[in-house]
């Protein structure tokens, strides 16, 4: 038997209030960035998303996802186009010339993102069991896609943006019957993995999706990589934290 987090707890805050969309953002179909990023017709129903058009000069070239929660808009992850290694080059040189400095992420602030959860109206109340919890949107998208887990009310994929999980996450989850966590971070994110699970395992049944190669993720990942991570590399907590003493 597990602990179930009580309601009553002046610890857990899970209100949220409904956010506005940046303005003249508007959903796409189709996006050369996202196809880029192997997305399907799909990934486009399941997973909103979207841009300003270039009509809001702050959210230029920034790909958005809401992030929804009993259908309510409850936030949003705006994501630069440019890669992490581009945006620091363009930055330090912005630096000298007196340019303004582009941010990797243009995140809502009116909820605290302790509380939210991606895709977690894929979680269906009573008759989810299993979720897979990954650390960005883009691993929820390509593991959902890799899997073909659209239509799946057993199994769902969260992100917890980031490699942790807060108490709220953790009642959300709770909250909706899911018995079995399965933690889905990158591969070289062994001792968050290890903090995670200790987390966890107090309230579910956890095991961790073993990443072999420490470079990878999901969303690298092809489906006969992660088919493997599943099938053969799923470990207890246990197992998990005495395959990774140091010798």
């Amino acid at each position: 038997d597990f602990t179930f987090m009580d309601d009553d707890s002046d610890d857990i805050d899970d209100s949220l209030v409904v956010v506005e969309m940046p303005d003249d953002y508007k959903r796409t179909h189709y996006h050369r960035y996202f196809k880029k990023r192997g997305f399907t017709e799909d990934d486009y129903d399941f997973f909103p998303c979207g841009t300003t058009r270039g009509l809001n000069f702050k959210f230029n070239d920034y790909m958005i996802f809401p992030i929804i929660d009993s259908g309510d808009i409850v936030g949003y992850i705006a994501r630069h186009k440019w890669s992490k290694t581009k945006i620091d080059d363009y930055n330090r040189k912005a630096k000298h010339t007196g340019k303004y400095q582009i941010l990797r992420y243009r995140n809502s602030t009116e909820n605290d993102f302790v509380k939210l959860l991606y895709n977690y109206d894929a979680v269906k109340d009573g008759k989810t069991d299993t979720v897979i919890i990954v650390e960005g949107v883009f691993d929820v998208v390509a593991l959902t896609r890799k899997l073909n887990l659209y239509e799946n009310q057993n199994i769902a994929v969260v992100a917890t943006f980031g490699k942790k999980i807060s108490d709220t996450q953790i009642y959300k989850l709770q909250s909706k019957g899911v018995n079995t966590i399965v933690i889905g971070y990158d591969g070289d994110a062994v001792e968050a993995i290890k903090r995670t699970g200790e987390q966890l395992n107090e309230f579910f049944d956890v095991y961790v999706s073993d990443i072999q190669d420490p470079s990878q993720d999901f969303d690298s990942m092809d489906f006969w990589d992660i088919y493997d991570a599943f099938a053969y590399n799923l470990k207890t907590i246990t197992e998990y934290r005495l395959n990774k003493i140091q010798l």
